[in-house]
């Protein structure tokens, strides 16, 4: 309701100027402008009013809890105490190329330890021996680009690759910006695809979808595939991978794969295996890998992010986009160093699937407890639940209405369904990983 009061009154105000007055004024906004009011994200006002009275377990055990943002802070302090070492930032400064013009693609060197990481952590984790030069014969650095965020280069992909107006399939639940980070710029639509098992998708049901947009007089180019699935938290296997891309090449459009979550696997019992290596690492023209630091690293606020292709004319597309979003030098350096750095990589990821996976058990058991059915996760840095029981009624009002209970009677802010595109009212991310264990207990 603000977010409508918000752009209704904007609306309002421009009517009643060039009524009330015969001197022309200088208008404030622009209809691009206007369209901006409205926040990326439907729970975006709960969450800053949630900011304005944050939880404390010593100090304000009674404030509001968000667990509506995906972000792993349990992990800060391990990358904090890498990056403050001082030869760190000697290392990002000393060379005089930090403060130049450079490919806008990113410092060559950065491009190289970035490919060297793709090798070495995502696609072979089990070869520990794997060298440098190996890895870069695997991932061409020629074929890795920067950008400020996994957002900013999926709006760049989708300005780059669609026209306005065209259409890009998501398995739907699916995370609740991607419809900001298609629209705002590039004018693409994205279209929840609801599958009869959200956890396997099928080519029938892919094809479904594609021809009832087809029916709307709109263009299908892209298939935006997560793994590790946000929100479900749980990954596809590599057959299922490998049977959406075969879908999309029958009918000429691009796969963005969204690994982000690569190295948050934190059932030990759970195999996970990138596109890059189902695909045995031959993207063509038509296959786009994005990885980002804000989740596997726990440093959303670097706004550092990877886009790894084979498409040149991509590429050299984003060189001249990238003079708007591209990661400052000085972070490249920094980062460069730390990607490589084998033996804190392996530390790091190995204690943050360790205290994502507390923090699982912990809300997992509550949930039992509540005897609130969920999915089960094996990664990510969240839960989904089924709190349609406790709904006033099975209806979009009555999720809001409970939406609206939680935040004023338990102070506690969920990611709802329906802003994830899910047709089943009551269903809830909760991100058990923005908190300490000691506040997720409260919660």
């Amino acid at each position: 309701a603000a977010v409508v009061g918000i752009v209704a009154l904007a609306k309002k105000t421009k009517v009643e100027r060039r009524r009330n007055n015969t001197t022309l004024e200088v208008e404030d906004l622009s209809s691009r402008g206007e369209a901006l009011l409205t926040p990326t994200l439907p729970y975006l006002l709960g969450f800053l009013r949630a900011l304005q009275d944050h939880a404390d377990v010593c100090t304000n055990p009674s404030g509001c809890i968000p667990l509506c943002v995906a972000e792993n802070k349990l992990v800060i302090d391990l990358l904090s105490q890498r990056l403050v070492q001082s030869e760190t930032a000697v290392r990002a400064f000393h060379d005089a190329s930090v403060f130049c013009y450079n490919n806008f693609l990113g410092l060559p060197s950065a491009r190289a330890s970035l490919a060297y990481f793709i090798a070495k952590h995502i696609m072979y984790p089990e070869q520990r021996n794997l060298s440098y030069n190996d890895a870069l014969q695997i991932v061409d650095p020629e074929f890795v680009a920067f950008g400020s965020g996994g957002s900013s280069l999926l709006s760049h992909l989708a300005l780059s690759l669609c026209e306005r107006g065209d259409a890009v399939l998501i398995p739907a639940p699916y995370y609740a910006a991607f419809d900001a980070d298609l629209r705002i710029v590039a004018g693409c639509v994205a279209v929840p695809v609801h599958m009869k098992d959200p956890c396997v998708p099928t080519s029938d049901e892919l094809e479904a979808a594609a021809r009832a947009v087809e029916s709307r007089g709109m263009r299908v180019r892209i298939l935006l595939v997560t793994n590790p699935h946000n929100p479900l938290g749980i990954i596809y296997p590599p057959r299922v991978v490998r049977s959406m891309i075969d879908w999309a090449r029958t009918r000429g459009m691009h796969t963005i794969v969204d690994e982000l979550y690569a190295l948050s696997v934190h059932d030990s019992r759970t195999g996970y295996e990138s596109v890059l290596r189902t695909l045995d690492n031959d993207l063509r023209n038509d296959v786009h890998h994005v990885w980002a630091l804000s989740k596997d690293f726990g440093a959303s606020g670097f706004r550092f992010a990877s886009l790894y292709t084979q498409n040149r004319q991509l590429l050299s597309a984003l060189a001249n986009l990238n003079i708007f979003s591209g990661v400052s030098h000085p972070m490249q350096a920094m980062m460069a160093e730390v990607l490589r750095d084998d033996d804190f990589v392996y530390r790091f990821v190995e204690t943050s699937r360790q205290r994502i996976r507390r923090s699982y058990e912990m809300c997992a058991s509550r949930l039992d407890e509540m005897v609130i059915p969920y999915t089960r996760a094996t990664s990510g840095i969240f839960v989904y639940a089924d709190f349609s029981s406790l709904l006033p009624e099975q209806s979009p009002e009555g999720e809001a209405r409970f939406t609206e209970l939680l935040l004023d009677a338990a102070k506690v802010i969920l990611t709802p369904g329906h802003a994830q595109h899910d047709l089943r009212p009551g269903m809830y991310r909760i991100c058990y990983t923005f908190v300490s264990p000691e506040l997720l207990d409260v919660a």
